[in-house]
């Protein structure tokens, strides 16, 4: 068998060729993010607070699924907004005007879980509501049902869950009457459902059946630059409350904002509504936060991530990056409006702008308004 080998030039080629194709999904991918996060929210999601662009965009995704009547799956952790966003996605609707009703399927005992979802007849069984009940489904009909912690249902459940999902009806306990139901679900979970289907703890099919739109929300150690916001909300509601002017003093701000918050927004609010009951004057102090907020906030914080090239390393890499360079401002000036916003996008100061260009030949390139 002949071995055809690869000279320098053609694995070198195959290196720049790649670099570029990325570079140029990445300039494409921040101008769609951009222009996404241009979009307004609607006022319905007023309580879910923050700037940070992967939590804004996730909020204008959520709106985005709310124009529909497809399946929602949210995944995030314990205490990031996973229930506030389902009550948007529900208000924004079009079903709005109709029932949202909400079950944690972590806290339903798998004996009783059929009876939750389908309900019963009079009689079904001993112990039974002489009139019986209705089901979670049968009260979100027309609305929506939100499926907290989804990932928890036992295989069992998820049977139960699917089999409606297909076909929209379903019997009650102890009856013979069938119930159409037309209710849109929207489910959350703080699991890995991919991981739970690996190990066939969760049901690949129910799987494909409810994340047809798929809404990651951030925790607050990745949004670190909302806390300032989260927590002037937060000390705003306590205060209108008991009608108290509170503030918290810089250190203990930067005690908040050291802090990982495993428990995340969730337990931000709880530590500022015991920082506000705790104050003995108008300033919180860190003496006014719980013990275990300034233990955290002495250890050592994570090391900032860097992104280090070393550019001495070779004339192929130093090759690769001046023509990634190039191929990025040369996206940039085709996709900005004007060369400041080109400037800006870059985060280059002009005089460099103006170097590169000149460097790279792209002044002929440069389509914007020459006013500017």
């Amino acid at each position: 068998m002949t071995r055809v080998s690869t000279t320098r030039p053609e694995i070198e080629g195959q290196i720049i060729r790649s670099e570029l194709a990325f570079s140029e999904e990445s300039v494409d991918s921040y101008f769609d993010k951009q222009r996404l996060l241009s979009e307004s929210l609607s006022s319905e999601f007023g309580n879910l607070k923050g700037e940070d662009p992967a939590f804004k965009i996730a909020l204008l995704n959520a709106q985005k699924a709310a124009g529909t009547n497809l399946p929602v799956l949210i995944i995030g952790e314990t205490g990031t907004g996973k229930e506030f966003l389902a009550r948007a996605i529900h208000f924004v609707s079009q079903r709005g005007k109709m029932p949202f009703v909400d079950i944690n399927c972590a806290a339903i005992p798998d004996d009783l879980f059929e009876s939750e979802l389908f309900g019963y007849e009079r009689g079904a069984f001993t112990g039974a509501r002489p009139e019986g009940r209705k089901g979670l489904f049968e009260q979100a009909h027309r609305g929506s049902l939100f499926m907290d912690e989804i990932g928890d249902a036992s295989l069992q459940s998820q049977a139960k869950i699917l089999r409606v999902l297909q076909e929209g009806r379903f019997k009650k306990i102890g009856g013979l009457k069938i119930v159409q139901v037309d209710v849109r679900l929207i489910s959350a979970t703080n699991k890995n459902l991919t991981d739970h289907i690996l190990h066939k703890h969760f049901r690949d099919d129910l799987f494909y059946r409810i994340n047809t739109i798929t809404i990651n929300l951030p925790p607050l150690r990745l949004r670190k630059k909302d806390i300032p916001i989260l927590v002037d909300h937060f000390l705003t509601e306590y205060t209108s409350a008991q009608g108290q002017n509170l503030i918290f003093t810089p250190e203990s701000m930067e005690l908040l904002k050291s802090y990982e918050w495993p428990g995340n927004v969730r337990e931000l609010k709880g530590v500022v509504d015991y920082a506000a009951t705790m104050a003995t004057s108008s300033l919180l102090t860190p003496n006014s936060l719980p013990s275990f907020l300034k233990v955290q906030g002495k250890s050592k914080p994570p090391e900032a991530l860097t992104d280090s090239i070393a550019t001495e390393s070779g004339n192929l890499l130093n090759s690769v990056l001046r023509q990634v360079e190039e191929n990025v401002i040369r996206k940039v000036l085709e996709r900005s409006k004007t060369k400041t916003e080109a400037i800006k996008i870059l985060g280059i100061s002009r005089r460099t702008f103006y170097k590169k260009i000149e460097q790279y030949k792209l002044m002929d390139r440069i389509k914007m308004n020459s006013q500017d």
